[in-house]
């Protein structure tokens, strides 16, 4: 499956265009929040907002719904097999489930234990302006990782490089560490190595 992914240069969340077209106000509210957004067709999920991390949200009537139509957890494999850190955000007060529907409550309190058992967060929000703002934090937190993995990327020390180079002439026939190192010594590289030692 080919899978859309929110910008690394700047704050992006990606939102299913069926999503965008029945919860227009989450979407205003993260734009508002001051995320960017682009609008595609997902898979899996509503939201991307890292490479990482999908959400598929849920009210608490959707819930019920998917759930007596036995279509959830299909949904959330789905979820589970593209994204390493899936999320559902389950917005409303559940403890009005026996209000709005006659599903027994153990039903939906193992349900939501399966769905952690799959090795998927469950959030709870109260509203759609929380959700929104849920999605906008998990956003920036995640770029904010992103960010820091490409500083300690750029700052790799010369003494890394030389490790690996001393790991590439260790692969070579009869070049133990000790040997290797003072190759490197006196040529630099391995390839200058190559060059120039015969036998």
């Amino acid at each position: 499956m080919h899978l859309l992914i929110p910008s690394k240069a700047y704050l992006e969340v990606i939102v299913d265009s069926r999503e965008a077209s029945t919860a227009k106000h989450i979407v205003d509210e993260i734009k508002r929040l001051g995320a960017l957004t682009r609008i595609g067709f997902l898979e899996a999920g509503d939201y991307i907002v890292s490479r990482d991390i999908a959400i598929e949200r849920k009210t608490v009537s959707d819930f019920i719904s998917t759930l007596t139509r036995r279509n959830l957890f299909e949904q959330l494999s789905k979820l589970k097999e593209n994204f390493s850190k899936p999320i559902m955000i389950l917005e409303g007060d559940v403890s009005s489930i026996p209000m709005i529907s006659s599903i027994n409550m153990n039903a939906v309190l193992g349900a939501l234990a399966s769905v952690a058992r799959m090795g998927i967060s469950v959030i709870p929000s109260p509203s759609p302006s929380a959700t929104a703002r849920l999605i906008v934090s998990l956003a920036r937190q995640e770029r904010k990782i992103e960010q820091q993995s490409r500083i300690r990327v750029k700052a790799v020390k010369k003494g890394d490089i030389s490790e690996e180079q001393i790991f590439f002439m260790c692969g070579l026939p009869m070049i133990g560490r000790e040997r290797a190192e003072a190759i490197l010594r006196v040529y630099r590289t391995p390839l200058e190595a190559l060059k120039r030692v015969d036998g």
